[in-house]
């Protein structure tokens, strides 16, 4: 059985607990909508009992069991109703499984699943429906969750990102949703996380370990490209495998692609038995680039992080930007932007920002990018790559890669020329370092450059040095 048919029935089952009206808040009044709610025509619903607890206002249906005709099984050791029946403080579920037909082990589990002021008591699965089209889901909080990838289930479950089959498990210590729209997550938040994963085709065994996972404020989820949010940050990944390792500390992004901040530290490649595991045919090309960026090593360090700003004036708004990649042992780029930007009139900063196609339309008045880039052994591996590939001298890499930047100088100007000209003198070792500044035209639009970027470029004004 496909196992997004089995997690259909566990939300099936689940939804039919959450939330429904009624009009008597007994216990008798819960039974009845958990018989009538939770059971599928040709499913069989059982439980020990269902009780009133008065003193705590609760009602609570204990050992609750779903059973389906196919004899998987969907079984919860309790289920309460906190507060007032038909106007809840919280719907509480405790030691929830699904388990296959006959199997002992739960294919899928979560300790406790907690529902904060439900707008109902039990819903249907058609009222799930209804809310993911309509209505905005309300706060969940998980603990314990365990989903198990064994027994083909994992080939399955997961045909739509990988086509090789998988076992193993994920685990989730915590887990926390609140504010989920259409539109719109106002908090995702995943702590504890720990993974196996077996790759049974090409025998790979990793390990994965997530510290946390925050989300905050979350928009334009029905706008691609459109989307910021407040706040998001990971810490402490951890991808390991059979002599191989991939490790992050820390990633965070703020706002949007054009005003916030974004940026990684302690990213930790070492990779190179990884590369005898990839199918041959790309065997090669992910050595050659091995070779480019760690020498061979399959070693590398990297951090980077950017930073944009507007600033309000009277004569006008003031874009600013910052940022920097650093590949250890490979290669380092920095970048400044200081840009006059005059919008579209009537449009705010903050509607240019969450619309791509305002932000491109606007008008550039002059404004100064620097770019400086530093060389740490990258682009001399690249033409000793290119010149063992082709079985030539590096000088006649060299050579070549002139004639190409003369090239495309009368293409695009003396400019590009001078440009591809410094980069292959860090190619043959001659200088490490190349800083361009650039000078914008006023006035100058991101339309003009997207429509007809040689044209462009004719109009912008270059500076080189290099060391």
């Amino acid at each position: 059985m496909h196992v997004f048919a089995k997690s259909w029935r566990l939300t099936t089952g689940l939804s039919a607990l959450l939330l429904s009206g009624t009009v008597s808040a007994s216990s008798e009044q819960l039974e009845a909508d958990l018989r009538q709610r939770m059971a599928g025509e040709n499913d069989r619903l059982t439980f020990s009992r269902i009780y009133e607890d008065s003193e705590q206002q609760r009602y609570i249906a204990e050992d609750v069991a779903i059973t389906h005709a196919n004899g998987d099984v969907v079984t919860l050791e309790r289920y309460s109703v906190e507060g007032a029946y038909e106007h809840p403080d919280q719907v509480v579920m405790e030691s929830i499984a699904l388990r296959e037909a006959g199997q002992v082990d739960p294919l899928f589990s979560i300790a406790t699943l907690v529902l904060p002021e439900p707008s109902r008591a039990v819903f249907s699965a058609e009222d799930f429906d209804q809310a993911m089209e309509s209505v905005s889901f309300s706060d969940v909080t998980a603990s314990d969750i365990m989903l198990r990838l064994e027994d083909g289930a994992a080939e399955r479950a997961l045909t739509e990102i990988s086509h090789t089959p998988l076992e193993g498990y994920i685990h989730i210590d915590d887990f926390t949703l609140e504010g989920l729209s259409r539109n719109a997550l106002a908090l995702l938040d995943l702590k504890g996380i720990n993974a196996e994963f077996n790759d049974l085709e090409r025998g790979i065994t990793s390990e994965l370990a997530l510290k946390n996972l925050r989300i905050e404020q979350l928009v334009g989820l029905d706008n691609p490209g459109a989307e910021s949010l407040e706040h998001a940050e990971l810490n402490g990944l951890s991808l390991v495998g059979d002599n191989w390792q991939v490790l992050l500390e820390r990633l965070w992004v703020n706002g949007s692609s054009y005003i916030g901040d974004a940026g990684f530290e302690g990213a930790y490649f070492d990779v190179a038995e990884l590369i005898h595991l990839a199918p041959p045919a790309e065997r090669e090309a992910i050595q050659s680039l091995s070779n480019v960026l760690t020498g061979g090593t399959g070693q590398l360090r990297a951090e980077g992080h950017s930073h944009a700003q507007w600033e309000e004036a009277d004569e006008g708004n003031r874009l600013i930007s910052d940022g920097s990649l650093t590949l250890s042992g490979a290669a380092g780029l920095e970048y400044t932007m200081n840009l006059p930007v005059t919008l579209p009139k009537g449009t705010t900063i903050e509607q240019a920002t969450r619309n791509p196609e305002l932000l491109e339309a606007a008008t550039l008045n002059g404004g100064d990018v620097v770019i400086a880039y530093s060389d740490e052994g990258m682009l001399p591996r690249l033409t000793a790559e290119i010149a063992a590939q082709q079985g030539v001298t590096q000088e006649q890499v060299i050579s070549q890669t002139v004639a190409q930047a003369q090239q495309f100088g009368q293409l695009l100007g003396p400019q590009v020329a001078k440009l591809m000209t410094g980069m292959v003198d860090i190619m043959a070792g001659y200088s490490q370092q190349l800083t361009v500044n650039m000078t914008l035209p006023n006035p100058f639009t991101l339309n003009q450059l997207i429509m007809n970027p040689m044209g462009s470029a004719e109009q912008l004004r270059f500076t080189f040095e290099l060391e």
